[in-house]
């Protein structure tokens, strides 16, 4: 070998090993920054008349297990969405409190069950009426107060799903930005591996807030879908629309997530999205909250119904307790438990809680407690309630109460059970590709040693080299 060759051939080594060193140095320092991956570098000698020449230095790649990231993205959008859910779960239960509670609805209507029992004793008693009045009061109020509950995390949940489309229009906007710049690397051999990784934490980003599907193409983009198979992203990104709704009620549709892609009119993706925060959000604002208000609704509607007309042994009298805003007795459940009230009639004249207001009863004195000994059995009674999911059809007003109150606890214990099994499946997920695509520090150290020996060796064949070239030019001259 001429000195020439060994010189080339220790100079190439000497780049060979401080880019490795540098990559080595790199991985070591970027070991705990979350989305990094670990870097690597091909090196391979370049072989001239058979013999080994320089050192060939490759690309600076990435290790990554593709399709151990799309677990960790597909798991971490059914987390989030278990997250948010549980979450307002944990708030509704409060408002709902439990059976047992004094301040809950069923407790309240037991309340109100009781103090029929007590002007049963005394029915002429403006004390015991007085009582039975409070304890209806107390029941409407709580109606009101448990459906503006329920309309709030409502009009929560439609103002976050803003929120949650802004954050998905930023991500799609930057990976759409990062397609660009990695396919202008790719197209002239430049490495793409940190971009890579910046565009994997937005796309990250993405995926807490909706499930999606991605698809690598072969200049080094990608594309990006709903999980419900739209397109998000592939030469360019789509527009995702909403508008809070400005007024969220019991009987108020609310407005949907539209996808603009800047060909077809814009259109409705709520079916597309089943998970993320915004698929959580969704499934709150328009499954699970509206199936709570109808459950206080069938609750509030059957209530006013039986005060309507009461058997009094074989004859019908009507008391009419709770009335809607228009003082009425309500046509149909639907938002009833938000306008349900103390009938102001009976308000005024407390005497028709012994002597009826209407129908073919009549109270044979001021000690007649048959009225209120009707109402007493009528709770008693098994009654039909406007069908809903999740209760059933036929029960005593205080059983129907009480069940509507424990179905919010169990929903709430449910989720909660749920996002604790799919949060330690995430963890594992993510742990197994910390392993297969993150940084082992001792590796990396013990790769950084072996890198300083080789650059070391380099160094000594460059000195020599050196030495032989000055021992050389001593001859000549």
């Amino acid at each position: 070998m001429s000195l020439l060759s060994a010189l080339t051939t220790a100079t190439s080594g000497l780049n060979a090993a401080q880019a490795g060193i540098d990559i080595a140095s790199r991985n070591i320092t970027n070991a705990n920054v979350d989305g990094y991956t670990k870097k690597t570098q091909t090196q391979t000698t370049r072989i001239i008349d058979g013999q080994s020449s320089t050192v060939r230095i490759e690309q600076i790649t990435r290790l990554v297990n593709a399709q151990l990231q799309t677990d960790v993205r597909n798991q971490t959008s059914t987390v989030e969405e278990l997250k948010v859910i549980d979450d307002f779960l944990g708030r509704l239960e409060l408002e709902f409190g439990r059976p047992e509670d004094n301040a809950s609805i069923s407790a309240k209507i037991t309340d109100l069950k009781k103090s029929f029992q007590v002007l049963a004793t005394n029915p002429d008693s403006s004390t015991a009426q007085a009582d039975v009045l409070r304890a209806a009061t107390a029941v409407a109020e709580s109606f009101q107060s448990l459906s503006g509950a329920v309309q709030d995390l409502r009009a929560e949940a439609d103002t976050r799903i803003s929120e949650s489309v802004d954050n998905i229009n930023e991500a799609l906007a930057n990976i759409e930005k990062l397609n660009g710049e990695i396919g202008a690397r790719s197209a002239v051999g430049e490495s793409t591996a940190d971009l890579e990784d910046e565009r994997d934490r937005w796309v990250a980003k993405l995926a807490e807030e909706m499930d999606i599907r991605t698809f690598d193409r072969p200049d080094g983009t990608i594309a990006i879908m709903t999980g419900g198979s739209d397109f998000l992203l592939d030469q360019t990104a789509v527009t995702i629309t909403f508008t809070p709704t400005n007024t969220v009620g019991p009987d108020v549709a609310l407005n949907a997530v539209f996808l603009d892609n800047g060909y077809n009119a814009p259109f409705s993706i709520n079916g597309s999205i089943n998970s993320g925060k915004l698929g959580g959000l969704l499934e709150l604002r328009d499954t699970i909250l509206p199936l709570a208000q109808d459950q206080l609704d069938s609750l509030a509607f059957e209530l006013a119904q039986q005060f309507d007309t009461i058997n009094v042994g074989g004859n019908t009298a009507n008391i009419d307790l709770f009335v809607d805003a228009g003082n009425a007795i309500p046509g149909g459940d639907q938002g009833f438990s938000a306008q349900i009230q103390v009938n102001p009639t009976v308000t005024a004249t407390p005497s028709i809680l012994r002597d009826g207001n209407g129908g073919t009863f009549t109270a044979s004195g001021v000690s007649d407690n048959s009225l209120a000994l009707a109402v007493i059995d009528m709770f008693d009674n098994a009654q039909a309630f406007v069908a809903v999911n999740g209760l059933n059809g036929t029960a005593t007003i205080e059983e129907f109460a009480a069940e509507l109150v424990s179905y919010q606890a169990n929903q709430k214990a449910d989720y909660e059970s749920q996002l604790g099994f799919q949060n330690q499946v995430r963890n594992l997920l993510e742990e197994r590709l910390r392993d297969e695509s993150g940084v082992n520090v001792d590796e990396e150290l013990a790769s950084l040693i072996q890198l300083e020996s080789a650059f070391a060796a380099s160094a000594r064949v460059l000195s020599s080299v050196q030495d032989a070239l000055d021992e050389l030019l001593g001859v000549i001259r």
